[in-house]
């Protein structure tokens, strides 16, 4: 808890020792009078200030302030005598009470002027103050009087010493005296709570000897109540009344306890709290701010009636040991403390609420007398107030842009605050008015002051020369038409002041033009005004609590909807000037004015705000709502309709963004969202609130092309209604956009946009006004809608309308207009003549026209009304050759169908009149028809059922797959004995079922098969029912055939293998049993036929190439690869060197394209095999020396050729001779004249042969040009041409399809093909000899498709 203000202290204000305080009473109240050691009693004002210091005569034994309080009362403990202070003339006078004995308490009269003095002998003394009558009455009690109390009906009750309870009349008569059971104190006289609720004080309180409260109830004398308490509470020592007939109890240890009157509760503790730790010495109880107090130890703790169990406030004093009596003032504002060091100090509890605001500064009233100014910051940077102290308490307060005023009653002190927030404020002067001031307005040169009903106008100070010139004005009293009026509030701004009266005028006074510029008469008294911050627009409330906006530059007023019943205030955004908030005490409603809209100015009530209790709206700025809190606080909160909080839904956000016209905030939510239903929202908002702009930018984003288009057509629109009303048509706001048009300066938009709607009546109605030459064009248009619809009387009528109000002499320009709109009339009057049955003029009306839609048109309606020939003619002659066919067709009128047949594009009427012409037996164009009606179904049914030509019928069916012809020509054929041609139509219409029947019957079953295979509507079930049959049949193969066909594998392989086994069809079966499992992917089944290919079944191994289709067929490449070789090397034995060469090229490339390795010795057979097949492309070429040295590669390797070791190693010879290699050429001939081979060779080269082998070289050991060398393309160390191993680097090396040499890095291209790698210029040499075939391929390439190769190292890698 906080401390609350301290607005002054005395240290020791009457010596050491012990101090005693009473507030003044009265409506006045501005005084504390204080007692002490010192003999003397103090007066001071509420800032603190002595104002009187009053010497008695001894220790100031008591004293009272009486009802009104303008008299003190004081007794001294020394002295017999009264002592009076009067606070009005501040002067003191002596009373002799009548008695001579010292008096010891004195009570005032709540109702009169009547002064009860009690006596330390038990005597009284009555003193009227008024009349100064002094009544003495002895032995009222027989020890010390030492409390009392008066009844609002001027009842005395006294206590005494002798334990007893006097009531006495205000004459001092004897009423009732009552024995007590101990020495009262602290007596009251207050209204207990009773069953009859009886008004008026019926019971005395008091505390008897400290520990027992009793009770006195005046109606039931006989049985008081008294009520005892716990011993742990300590002594009581004071008790106080409070709120409805409730006791609030204040014991010594510090225990605070609450008790009830009520008849069922008397004596319940209702509350109770340990206040102080040690002790506790006061209560007090403030009925004007519901509070209550108790003081002990160095604090006060302050509670709230409505909820005891709340400490409000604690008020410490740290420096003080305890403090001793706490009290508050009159108007509950002061809170009086006394210490037990002898001090008083005076805390503010409540300030009055005065606060204004001329942003950026607040002004808040912070203490008495003291105002404080605050400097608003959007950025919430709190920087200390300016503090301003005053001579007064104000009961206003105002502020301006430079200046502040404050005051009380018809009194006002001007302040100058400077330029800056930073000049110190300077006093100008104060100035009296005629009479109370009720309101106080500042502009920065001039002072309005409302004050019985007038205003006062006049400058601040005179800085200017104009406001020098300028006298004091007042309102209004030069104002014609208010003179009576009395004038209720007012505002001002730097331009204007505005006023209000209680007859409902408002009324703009220029400072500008120093005259009235501007009254409006408002059907209500005017309560309060509230301009915005250049008064061009202003709230005003009237007599019956309704709020009203007022726009000043049209003279016009918006009611604000759903206003507060009970508001206390306005205020206008800083921020967005077309905000304001509207408060009552517990909620602030925002509003937003709407200046332009599709429904014109407007307020909307954006939402609502709930304040705490006791705060004050004070200035708004961009939802920032700054708020004056209880004690002098500014605080501030954001509007709910503003505040951007964590869990709030975003829909309500933009809801509230929306409704106050804060587009571009909507648009990072709408983005935030991505809800393509809220961004149409948002444009719809904008469309209704004309900013087209912003519209656009929110259609174009969510790609709505047309209604983008629509809004760009709208942006270059000045005139406002006629903008409005196209946004209303945007909005589908049909009758407001009608109602804009009307109101616009193109009133023709509104007949334009009810033509659109086909609203005609309405229209026309507008034409008859706006637009009298439209008449004759929508009542045509009007024809034509009803014509529509059916109602063809009216529509006749409206046609004969429009014709008969068109004007004649129209000008050239609209000439043309004229025609058409004639013609379209009389077409009109045609169509709807006939269809009212007025065939003649409708006839007539179309041939006068000759046009070829009102042909059509006619002729649809006299379809409709059953005039058939007429309508064909009609038909006809608008060139709608289908109907016309149609309808003479139906008519059989064969001769006109023959005349249009020609132009008629339906295919149904062909076939309708090629059925006609079938009828007739006329086929050939029967033929025809159905051909141009594409019906060649009918087409096939003419040539079997009529012409009996199968082979025409079958070219169509083959052609067109029709499933019905199909259907006819197997029947056909059927009934002519030829069922093979039946089974394969049946077959090709799908009808499986009935084919395989007829196979059956007439033993047709293989042909049938053979048909089903190329039949792409068999299924698998077709082609299992035909294996079934072929297996019951026991023809094993074509049965293992169709199994497989129908995807039984295993059924199908089983039946394979036995005709395999069995049957002269080895290799059929065997081919279909590798299909079969290749298809199956069933490695079961592939196990089973490799064990049969490779003989382990029976013992007879099968033709390696089957094993080889099988590993191919199941893309077991690797296992493929191997049996690939073992073919070659069969093939290269029996002599088949191209077969062999193939087969490995063709596994080399099945290898390379699945990126799997190739194993070496399939590299080396291919290139050996590839050498041998280039040695005769070199003979051809004529290049010998490479031909001998791919031979001399081959008899290398002769073994690898045993079928042909003689050929090659003659030719090998015989181009070594004749290139020079002779050591190479007499090597192999030695080896030809061995025995077994010289019985082989060609007698032709025999002498040769044996030439060359006496003629033995000599010294030679090498060829010359054999060992010719080039870089290997990887390490580049020298290599023979034709080693395709490097030595260096160990790499095998590609060789060069068109030499056999290995391949080099350079100049080098691959075949398109195959991607074999060459010496391009070799290539290119080969190509020319071998017609444009690669030697390694066979394709037929060019040479300009060889693909250059820049890295060889891809070609080298292969297959690694």
């Amino acid at each position: 808890m906080s401390s609350e203000k301290v607005l002054y202290r005395h240290e020791e204000p009457h010596g050491q020792g012990d101090v005693y305080f009473l507030w003044q009473t009265g409506a006045s109240a501005q005084l504390l009078a204080s007692t002490g050691s010192d003999g003397t009693v103090a007066i001071y004002n509420r800032q603190g200030q002595l104002q009187e210091r009053i010497v008695l005569q001894g220790l100031c034994a008591g004293f009272a302030w009486d009802r009104d309080g303008d008299v003190l009362a004081m007794i001294t403990a020394s002295s017999h005598q009264l002592i009076i202070w009067d606070s009005n003339s501040q002067k003191k006078q002596t009373v002799d009470i009548g008695l001579r004995d010292l008096p010891s308490c004195i009570i005032w009269s709540k109702k009169i002027a009547i002064l009860a003095v009690g006596t330390a002998r038990g005597n009284l003394s009555i003193y009227n103050h008024i009349s100064t009558k002094r009544i003495p009455i002895l032995g009222k009690h027989t020890k010390r009087i030492t409390c009392g109390a008066w009844s609002t009906e001027n009842i005395l009750a006294l206590g005494s010493e002798d334990k007893y309870l006097t009531l006495s009349n205000e004459e001092g008569d004897t009423l009732r005296s009552i024995q007590l059971r101990d020495c009262p104190s602290d007596m009251y006289f207050a209204e207990m709570k009773t069953d009859e609720r009886v008004p008026g004080e019926n019971t005395i309180s008091m505390i008897l000897g400290k520990r027992t409260l009793f009770l006195y109830h005046l109606p039931e004398p006989d049985s008081p109540t008294e009520l005892g308490f716990q011993q742990r509470y300590g002594s009581l020592l004071q008790h106080k009344w409070f709120a409805d007939g409730y006791i609030l109890l204040g014991f010594s240890l510090g225990h605070v306890v609450a008790i009830s009157t009520h008849p069922r509760e008397v004596g319940q503790e209702l509350w109770q709290v340990k206040n102080h730790r040690d002790s506790l010495n006061s209560i007090a109880v403030c009925k004007e701010l519901e509070l209550i107090a108790s003081c002990g130890d160095n604090n006060v703790k302050i509670h709230s009636m409505t909820n005891l169990q709340e400490t409000v406030k604690i008020l410490s004093l740290p420096d003080q040991a305890a403090l001793k009596h706490v009290e508050w003032s009159a108007d509950g504002q002061l809170l009086g403390v006394t210490t037990s060091q002898g001090a008083i100090c005076v805390f503010v509890t409540k300030l009055h609420s005065l606060y204004a605001v001329a942003p950026p500064r607040i002004a808040l009233l912070s203490s008495l007398a003291e105002i404080a100014i605050y400097h608003y910051t959007p950025d919430r940077q709190k920087s200390p107030p300016v503090l301003i102290t005053l001579e007064i308490e104000p009961s206003f307060l105002t502020i301006g842009p430079y200046h502040m005023a404050c005051g009380m009653n018809n009194h006002v002190w001007f302040y100058d605050l400077g330029r800056s927030m930073t000049d110190t404020p300077l006093l100008l002067g104060d100035r009296e008015y005629m009479s109370e001031i009720k309101q106080v307005a500042l502009s920065s040169e001039y002072c309005a002051v409302l004050c019985g009903g007038q205003i006062m106008l006049h400058t601040i100070e005179s800085s200017t020369e104009t406001s020098q010139n300028r006298e004091p004005k007042i309102f209004p009293d030069e104002i014609r038409g208010i003179a009576e009026s009395v004038i209720t509030c007012l505002g001002l701004t730097n331009d204007f002041l505005c006023f209000a009266t209680d007859l409902g005028n408002i009324i703009y006074f220029s400072l500008e033009n120093w005259s009235t510029v501007l009254q409006f008469r408002h059907q209500a008294g005017i309560r309060a005004i509230y301009p915005d911050v250049d008064a061009t627009r202003l709230v005003f409330i009237d007599d019956h609590s309704q709020g009203y906006l007022f726009i000043a530059a049209c003279d016009e007023t918006l009611r604000i909807p759903d206003f507060p019943k009970h508001c206390t205030g306005v205020l206008w955004d800083y921020s967005q000037p077309h905000i304001f908030v509207a408060n009552d005490r517990n909620t602030c409603t925002t509003y937003a004015f709407v200046r332009v809209s599709v429904k014109g100015k407007m307020v909307e009530k954006v939402g609502t705000t709930s304040l705490i209790s006791e705060q004050t709206p004070l200035m708004l700025y961009d939802g920032d709502l700054c708020l004056h809190g209880s004690g002098g606080k500014l605080t501030s909160i954001v509007l709910d309709t503003h505040a951007n909080k964590p869990g709030r839904d975003v829909k309500e956000q933009l809801r509230t963004t929306k409704l106050m016209r804060k587009y571009p905030d909507a648009w990072e939510l709408c983005k935030l969202m991505n809800d393509i239903d809220e961004w149409r929202e948002l444009g719809m908002a904008a469309i209704a609130d004309l900013n087209i702009s912003f519209a656009t930018k929110v259609f174009r984003n969510i790609g709505d092309v047309a209604m983008v288009y629509a809004l760009e057509d709208l942006s270059q629109i000045e005139d406002l209604n006629t903008l409005a009303g196209f946004c209303a048509v945007l909005r589908n706001e049909i009758e407001e956009a009608k109602t804009l048009f009307a109101k616009s300066g193109n009133p023709s938009e509104a007949l334009e946009l009810c033509r659109d709607l086909l609203q005609w009546e309405q229209a026309m109605a507008l034409a008859s006004t706006l637009a009298p030459e439209q008449l004759p064009f929508l009542a045509r248009e009007y024809g034509a809608q009803l014509e529509f619809t059916g109602n063809h009387a009216e529509a006749l009528m409206n046609f004969e309308r429009g014709l008969k109000h068109t004007e004649t002499g129209s000008p050239e320009s609209k000439q043309q207009q004229h025609e058409q709109h004639v013609k379209l009339c009389k077409a009109g009057i045609a169509r709807t003549s006939i269809k009212c049955g007025d065939v003649r003029r409708g006839l007539q009306l179309a041939l006068e026209l000759n046009d070829k839609q009102v042909y059509n048109d006619c002729g649809e309606a006299m379809v409709a009304a059953g005039h058939m020939a007429e309508a064909a003619s009609m038909l006809e002659r608008g060139e709608n050759w289908d109907k016309a066919a149609e309808i003479f067709i139906n008519l059989k009128q064969w001769k006109k169908v023959d005349n249009i047949l020609p132009n008629v594009v339906s295919l149904k009427l062909h076939a309708a009149y090629g059925k006609a012409k079938e009828a007739e037996g006329h086929y050939a164009d029967a033929i025809n028809s159905y051909q141009l009606a594409g019906d060649l179904d009918g087409v096939v049914r003419i040539y079997l059922q009529h012409l009996d030509d199968p082979h025409s019928a079958s070219e169509i069916l083959l052609e067109t797959r029709s499933v019905e012809g199909s259907k006819m020509l197997s029947k056909y054929f059927e009934q002519h004995g030829d069922y093979e041609s039946a089974i394969q139509f049946l077959i090709l219409c799908g009808c499986i079922t009935e084919a395989f029947s007829i196979a059956q019957k007439q033993n047709k079953i293989v042909y049938y098969g053979e048909v089903l295979e190329q039949s792409a509507a068999a299924k698998p079930s077709d082609f299992l029912q035909l294996g079934g049959h072929f297996d019951t049949e026991k023809y094993t193969l074509l049965a293992g055939k169709y199994y497989f066909l129908g995807k039984e594998y295993s059924k199908a392989l089983k039946l394979l293998l036995k005709a395999a086994s069995v049957g002269n069809e080895e290799n059929t079966s065997l081919s279909l049993a590798i299909d079969c499992v290749a298809s199956a992917g069933d490695e079961k089944l592939s196990n089973v036929l490799i064990e049969y290919l490779l003989g382990e079944s029976d013992g007879v191994p099968k033709d390696p190439k089957l094993l080889f289709r099988l590993y191919m067929a199941k893309r077991q490449f690797k296992e493929a690869a191997k049996a690939a070789m073992i073919i070659a090397n069969q093939e290269q034995i029996a002599g088949n060197y191209r077969s062999a060469h193939d087969l490995l090229f063709s596994m080399y490339q099945e290898l390379k394209r699945n990126h799997l390795a190739i194993a070496t010795d399939m590299k080396t057979t291919l290139a050996l095999l590839h050498r041998y097949t280039l040695v005769r492309i070199h003979v051809k070429r004529g290049n010998h020396l490479l031909a001998a040295k791919l031979l001399l590669q081959v008899a290398n390797n002769i073994s690898q050729f045993p079928s042909h070791v003689v050929p090659i190693l003659t030719s090998t010879v015989i181009e070594c001779h004749r290139t020079g290699l002779r050591k190479s050429a007499f090597e192999y001939a030695v080896m030809l004249m061995r025995s077994e081979h010289r019985s082989q060779i060609d007698s032709k080269y025999i002498k040769k042969i044996e030439s060359i082998v006496r003629k033995a070289p000599r010294g030679q050991l090498e060829d010359d040009g054999e060992q010719e060398s080039s870089p290997c393309p990887v390490c580049e160390t020298p290599l023979p041409n034709m080693h395709i191993v490097c030595g260096q680097c160990k790499t095998t090396l590609p060789i060069c399809i068109a030499t056999g040499q290995h391949i080099v890095r350079d100049e080098v291209a691959a075949c398109p093909e195959c991607d074999f790698p060459a010496m391009k210029v070799e290539f290119i040499k080969i190509l020319e000899t071998t017609n444009n075939q690669c030697a390694m391929c066979g394709e037929e390439i060019d040479a300009g498709r060889l693909v250059d190769i820049d890295d060889i190292q891809p070609y080298i890698n292969a297959g690694t």
